[in-house]
């Protein structure tokens, strides 16, 4: 970083600071969702206009939930998560749960999905 010793204080310029445009806001939800075939995933869109996606195993769930999701600890909204991703465990490895705020770019989720979607297999 450009440093100017001789001025009182700090001092620097954009370009030594390196700044970037980062990807903002929730964009396009078909990103995620277009990735499910019908052949092996089940989509569902509830009164409240959520998604739901499962696999035909029902061992994976996808929902997405614009306004926040439903159902919080007090029972009340959970406003913040707009994206639920989990995949259910075995009787000898536990499975995981992730989640995305409403605000999360749907390409960031996209690629989260293809991703975990390149880790599973057929039996």
């Amino acid at each position: 970083m450009a440093l100017n010793a001789a001025q009182p204080g700090f001092a620097t310029t954009v370009a030594a600071l390196r700044l970037r445009s980062w990807k903002l806001g929730a964009s396009q939800p078909m990103d995620v969702i277009d990735q499910f075939t019908d052949a092996d995933f089940t989509r569902i869109v509830d009164d409240r206009a959520d998604v739901h996606v499962s696999s035909r195993d029902g061992r994976f769930y996808l929902g997405y939930f614009p306004d926040g999701r439903p159902g919080g600890a007090d029972g009340d909204w959970v406003t913040g998560e707009g994206w639920v991703i989990a995949v259910t465990g075995t009787a000898g490895v536990p499975g995981y749960r992730m989640a995305f705020g409403t605000d999360t770019p749907a390409e960031i989720v996209a690629a989260v999905v293809a991703r975990v979607m390149a880790t599973s297999r057929p039996l």
